[in-house]
């Protein structure tokens, strides 16, 4: 009995230094002590959506403090709207005097409660601000034109202007799924020149049409004219093929001819005809052939 009572009271012994050490162990482990208890700048920050002016004071006060409550590093402020119906008795429109009130109450209160606050850089999806920017202030684009004169003599003319729209790409419009609230401001319009390059193209730098191609296509009649135009909002229409089965443009030369670069602009079924009718967007292949009935894969055509 008296090795049991003495093995028993050396396992106490054991379990209670194993306690300690551990404890210890806890104290002086950092990357652990850290895990348990991560510094400010490892904690996660939120979006913390203003969804159509449905603010108030105290709702700012109950999120921040739960924030703060459950161990987050700060949040990324965010105004938008997408129709959200008013649940709020008053809505407060975003950069109204009340709005930038509240806003003041939670910048100030995040502050108190050591809550690190980001702002997006605009309301909404704007991405440069929103109706009272002008377009000069705003994100721009580079747009280009081309003019083919013939060299060593003086050119008396107009150069072809470039595209002036507001877009993503020289002329395409914007294509936007939400469409903007009746009554509100008009797309900002806005160009100026940057520079004019001249440079000599080499005798291998000859447009297409100089090529005398003969243009098919597996949609039938093919207006030849829009593939180079330059114009990328008007379309020819190509059937998108059966699973299975390809569609195409042909270009057959009189003579073997070296393509340096192609460019093309398709316009794809958008995401809600992909999610209601399943179409998706085909793939594109550029292929080559010596004799018109066996071709080669040249590229994959994404993006």
């Amino acid at each position: 009995m008296g090795a049991w009572r003495k093995l028993a009271f050396s396992g106490l012994a054991v379990l209670l230094f194993g306690t300690c050490a551990g404890m210890s162990q806890n104290a002086t482990d950092p990357l652990k002590a850290g895990f348990d208890n991560p510094p400010n700048g490892a904690r996660p920050r939120v979006w913390w959506h203003w969804m159509n002016g449905n603010i108030s004071e105290d709702g700012i006060k109950l999120d921040l403090e739960w924030m703060h409550r459950i161990g987050l590093g700060g949040f990324q402020n965010f105004d938008a709207a997408l129709q959200t119906p008013q649940v709020v008795k008053t809505r407060l429109a975003y950069m109204t005097p009340e709005w930038k009130h509240a806003f003041k109450y939670a910048t100030t209160l995040a502050d108190q409660l050591g809550l690190e606050e980001a702002i997006a850089g605009s309301p909404g999806w704007s991405e440069s601000g929103g109706p009272w920017v002008p377009g000069s202030n705003g994100m721009k684009k580079y747009v280009w034109s081309e003019t083919v004169i013939e060299g060593g003599k003086a050119f008396h003319g107009k150069l072809t202007h470039p595209p002036t729209n507001t877009g993503a790409f020289q002329n395409l419009t914007i294509h936007d799924m939400l469409a903007a609230p009746a009554g509100s401001a008009p797309t900002p319009e806005f160009y100026a020149d940057s520079a004019v390059v001249a440079y000599r193209r080499t005798p291998a730098d000859q447009p297409v049409e100089a090529l005398h191609a003969v243009i098919t296509s597996s949609g039938g009649t093919t207006d030849a004219a829009m593939l180079s135009d330059g114009d990328l909002e008007k379309t020819t229409k190509v059937p998108i093929p059966e699973p299975g089965a390809i569609s195409w443009i042909q270009y057959e030369f009189p003579s073997p001819q070296a393509i340096r670069s192609v460019t093309f602009v398709t316009k794809d079924p958008d995401m809600i005809a992909s999610l209601v009718a399943g179409a998706g967007a085909p793939e594109k292949k550029l292929e080559a052939s010596d004799d018109g009935q066996t071709f080669r894969l040249v590229a994959e055509l994404t993006g």
